[in-house]
C-alpha cells in the first residue's frame, strides 16, 4: 500500500470541482486545436467497451479505439464525473509523438487535469463537429396551432406564438403561464417578444388571434456567478432569452402545455440542490415546430462561444433518448422541458426553457441538442410564480390567507393594555384589514414592503442573490414543520421524544433524524427551536427596540400559523407515502406527493382555505374568539417552544391528518378533485375554524409573554414600513439556520 497517495476517487468530484477544474484549464482548452466547447457531466463509455469485472479477473487487453462520439457512447452507471471537451477532428495519441506529424503537442488534450489541491479531474474528449450551415426556414404550414369553438380559442404551452418584424415573421413556441400575483403571463422567447409593448399573435381556426403585449418583465443574459453565488465562473455569462406576454384574456388559458398535459410544481435548482445526478434524467417537451420532443439531460453549463474574453454558457445541453435523436427545429425556441418519471416522482415537473439549439455532425447523420435555462433562475429573476391553474395555488396563497388571519386577529387578544396600543397601531404592518384581505395579498410582491406575517414565505424564501439580498432560501425552509408523527427505528416519535418542556432539546432531535436517516438540512424540521429562537429576541427587544420587538411579533405569527395546521407536523404533509394512489399499499415509501391523496396539501391550505376566507372561515374564527387569549403566561424560550409543540399535537389530535388524506384520496380516485373545496369545507370547516382559533390564541399568549418576561417599555408608535422592511431585510435579524447550528440561538 502507498501510505502517502489520497484514496479519493473521481467519483468524489462534486459539480462545483468540475466547474472549478474547468474555470483554471478552460483558457488552455480554447486555444488548442479543434475544440469547439465544453462541458461539464460524466464520462461517455464506447458502447462497445465491455462493463468492468470485479475481482481479480485479468481485464482484456486495451486495442486501438475508434474515437468517440456522440453516437457511439453512453452514460454507464459507473461513469464518474468529467470535464467534456467536444472537438472537430479526432487525432490519435500517437500522432503526437511523432516528431514529424502534422499534430502539435501542444494542442494535446490531456486525459487529466487538476485541482489546486491535488485531486484530479478526468476529462473526456468527444469528436462532435459543429454543423454551422443554416437550417431551413420554417413552414408554417408544419406547425400545429391552437383549435377553436364556439367560446374562444383553446390556448396553452406548446402552441406557437409569432410576430410580424421587418417584412419578415418570426415564429417561437409558447412555454408555460407564469403570474406575478397580480397579471397572468405566458412564457416564451425574448427574440420573438421583442421591447415591451409589441403585439404576439397566434392563429386558431384559420384566423389570427392576438394574444396580448410584450411585457416589461424580460431576460437576455446575466453573469454566471449571479445566477449560481457559490459556484466557480469568472467571466462567463449564460444565455437565458426569455420574454413575457401579458394575456389580453386569461379566460381563453388552460394552465397545462399541449402535447404534455398537465404540469406540476417547478424542479426548484438552485446551487443547494443542483448535481450531476441531473445527467441522464429524461425530459420532454412539445415545440411548435417539433412536436413531442423526448430527450435526455446530456450535461451541464456548456460552453458554446465566446466573444471579446466573455464565455456564453447554456444550463442545459439536452439530447436525444436512447437511439432516437432529439428533432428538435427553429421555432422549438420558448419551449419548456419537463421531467419525466415512469414512478409519478418528480414527473411533468418544468425543468427548463429552451432557448436555441446546437448540431453536431454524426457518423451517420445530424445530431441536434437542446440548448435550455434552467426555469428557476428565470422565475427568480423575474420575480414570477409558475401558474398551474386556478384549482392549484401556490402554497405561498394559504400562507397569506392563513397567516395574516391570525396576526390580525391576535393583535385585539393581548391583555397588557401597553402592549395591546402598539400592535394596534401596527396592524397594519404585521397585517391587513379582515375585510380586505383577500384581495389585498394578491397585491403583496417583492421588493416593496411585505406585511411581517408573511416575510418568512414572501421574503426569506427567495434564494440570496444581489438583488434579493434578503433571501434566505436552503436554512429557512425547515423552520417551518416538523413531522412529529413519523416513528423512528425503536418506534418512537418526536412527539413521544418530547412530552415535556424539559425534553425540548435539539440535539435528541438531531439523534432522533440521524437514527431514520433524514440527514439534510431540508428533511430535519425545528419549527420549536424556531420559536423558541424569535422568543427569546423579542425579550431582549421589548425594552431596548419596540421597532424590532414588533418586527419579531410579526414574523413569528408566520410560524405560529404553520404550527397551528395539523399537516406541517406530521409525515402525511401532502399524503400517505405508504399507499399507491389507487389505496393499495406500497412495497417501499412514495416521494413526497406521489403517495395515496398526494395533493391534498394543495387541496385543503389553498383551494378549501381560500373557497372558504371572507364568508366562512374569518366570521367563525372571529365568533370562536373572546376577548383575550384566556391563556396563562409562560417565561423561557424553551416554554415558548413547547407551548408550539403542544399546539401541533392539539391540531393532529382534533384534526387527524389521515382524515384528511383519506378525504382527498377518495376523491381523486372517484376524479372528481373539483368539488374538493366544498367537500373538504363540509367535512373540516368547523375543525378548521377551531385550529386558526387556537393558533390566534396561542400568538397573542406568546407576544404577551414575551413583553411581560422582558420589561417591555417605551412610547407605543406606528413603525414607518421602510423602517421594518430595513429590520427584515437584514440577515443578522433572527438569522435563518438549519437544526445543527441552532443551539447558539437558544
Amino acid at each position: 500500500m502507498d501510505y502517502l497517495v489520497s484514496d479519493r476517487g473521481f467519483n468524489d468530484l462534486s459539480l462545483a470541482d468540475l466547474l472549478r477544474a474547468r474555470d483554471q484549464f478552460h483558457a488552455h482548452l480554447l486555444h488548442k486545436a479543434n475544440v469547439v466547447g465544453t462541458a461539464v457531466g460524466r464520462y461517455l463509455i464506447r458502447t462497445t467497451d465491455p462493463y468492468p469485472q470485479r475481482g481479480d479477473v485479468p481485464q482484456p487487453a486495451t486495442t486501438k479505439k475508434t474515437p468517440r462520439t456522440i453516437e457511439n457512447s453512453e452514460v454507464r452507471d459507473y461513469s464518474w464525473p468529467a470535464v467534456i471537451v467536444f472537438v472537430s477532428e479526432w487525432v490519435d495519441d500517437a500522432a503526437f509523438r511523432e516528431e514529424d506529424g502534422e499534430a502539435h503537442v501542444s494542442d494535446y488534450i490531456p486525459k487529466t487535469i487538476y485541482l489546486e489541491d491535488g485531486r484530479s479531474v478526468p476529462v473526456c474528449v468527444v469528436l462532435a463537429p459543429l454543423v454551422e450551415s443554416a437550417p431551413p426556414p420554417i413552414d408554417p404550414t408544419t406547425l400545429t396551432f391552437p383549435s377553436a369553438t364556439s367560446s374562444g380559442p383553446r390556448l396553452s404551452g406548446g402552441y406557437p406564438v409569432y410576430i410580424d418584424v421587418q417584412k419578415g415573421r418570426h415564429f417561437a413556441s409558447l412555454g408555460c403561464l407564469v403570474t406575478d400575483g397580480h397579471t397572468l403571463y405566458a412564457m416564451t422567447s425574448r427574440h420573438v417578444t421583442g421591447e415591451a409593448g409589441e403585439v404576439l399573435f397566434t392563429v386558431a381556426g384559420g384566423k389570427q388571434v392576438r394574444l396580448g403585449r410584450t411585457a416589461a418583465k424580460q431576460l437576455g443574459r446575466i453573469d454566471f456567478e449571479r445566477a449560481y453565488e457559490s459556484l466557480t465562473g469568472k467571466n462567463i455569462t449564460i444565455n437565458l432569452d426569455v420574454g413575457l406576454i401579458a394575456l389580453e384574456d386569461q379566460r381563453l388559458w388552460n394552465a397545462s402545455i399541449y402535447g404534455v398535459g398537465s404540469i406540476g410544481p417547478l424542479a426548484d435548482l438552485s446551487v443547494y440542490n443542483l448535481s450531476l445526478n441531473l445527467i441522464g434524467a429524461p425530459v420532454r417537451a412539445h415545440g411548435a415546430a417539433s412536436g413531442v420532443l423526448e430527450g435526455r439531460i446530456a450535461a451541464l453549463f456548456y460552453r458554446y462561444k465566446s466573444v471579446g474574453g466573455l464565455e456564453y454558457v447554456a444550463d442545459f445541453l439536452i439530447g436525444g433518448r436512447g437511439d432516437k435523436t432529439l428533432a428538435t427545429h427553429p421555432g422549438d425556441s420558448g419551449t419548456v422541458w419537463v421531467m419525466e418519471r415512469d414512478d409519478v416522482t418528480q414527473d411533468r415537473m418544468p425543468i427548463a426553457i429552451q432557448w436555441g439549439g446546437a448540431v453536431f455532425a454524426g457518423e451517420t447523420a445530424r445530431l441536434p441538442f437542446a440548448l435550455a435555462t434552467n426555469l428557476s433562475t428565470v422565475c427568480r429573476e423575474l420575480d414570477v410564480d409558475l401558474y398551474r391553474g386556478q384549482g392549484i395555488a401556490g402554497f405561498d396563497y394559504w400562507g397569506a390567507v392563513g397567516h395574516y388571519t391570525i396576526g390580525a386577529l391576535a393583535c385585539g387578544l393581548v391583555k397588557t393594555a401597553a402592549l395591546k396600543q402598539l400592535l394596534q397601531l401596527n396592524e397594519d404592518r404585521i397585517s391587513f384589514k379582515l375585510a380586505d384581505l383577500t384581495v389585498a395579498v394578491d397585491n403583496v410582491t417583492t421588493p416593496g414592503f411585505v406585511p411581517l406575517a408573511d416575510v418568512p414565505d414572501k421574503v426569506w424564501k427567495k434564494v440570496k442573490t444581489d438583488k434579493t439580498k434578503y433571501g434566505r432560501r436552503g436554512p429557512e425552509n425547515p423552520n417551518h414543520y416538523a413531522d412529529m408523527d413519523f416513528k423512528g427505528p425503536d418506534g418512537k416519535t418526536l412527539d413521544d421524544l418530547t412530552k415535556t418542556a424539559a425534553d425540548l432539546d435539539a440535539q435528541v432531535w438531531r439523534d432522533y433524524y440521524h437514527a431514520v436517516g433524514w440527514n439534510a438540512v431540508s428533511e430535519r424540521g425545528l419549527l420549536p427551536f424556531r420559536v423558541w429562537q424569535i422568543y427569546k429576541a423579542m425579550v431582549g427587544f421589548a425594552s431596548t427596540d419596540l421597532a424590532r420587538f414588533v418586527a419579531a411579533a410579526g414574523v413569528l405569527a408566520h410560524y405560529v400559523g404553520d404550527a397551528c395546521q395539523p399537516l406541517h407536523s406530521s409525515y402525511l404533509s401532502d399524503g400517505d407515502p405508504n399507499r399507491n394512489r389507487d389505496g393499495t399499499p406500497s412495497a417501499s415509501p412514495l416521494g413526497h406527493g406521489n403517495g395515496f391523496g398526494g395533493g391534498v396539501h394543495t387541496a385543503y391550505e389553498d383551494g378549501m382555505v381560500n373557497a372558504a376566507s371572507v364568508d366562512r372561515l374569518i366570521p367563525g374564527v372571529q365568533a370562536a374568539l373572546g376577548s383575550t387569549h384566556g391563556l396563562p403566561l409562560i417565561t423561557t424560550g424553551r416554554n415558548a417552544g413547547f407551548a408550539i409543540v403542544k399546539l401541533m399535537r392539539s391540531s393532529r389530535s382534533k384534526l387527524a391528518p389521515i382524515k384528511l388524506v383519506d378525504a382527498y384520496g377518495a376523491l381523486v380516485a372517484a376524479k372528481t378533485q373539483s368539488q374538493a373545496p366544498a367537500v373538504l369545507w363540509q367535512k373540516f370547516g368547523k375543525q378548521t375554524i377551531a385550529r386558526i382559533a387556537e393558533g390566534s390564541r396561542v400568538l397573542a399568549m406568546l407576544w404577551d409573554s414575551a413583553w411581560v418576561e422582558g420589561h417591555g417599555a417605551g412610547t407605543p408608535e406606528a413603525f414607518k414600513p421602510t423602517r421594518l422592511k430595513q429590520i427584515y431585510e437584514d440577515q443578522k435579524f433572527l438569522p435563518s439556520v438549519a437544526l445543527g447550528q441552532i443551539d447558539q440561538f437558544l
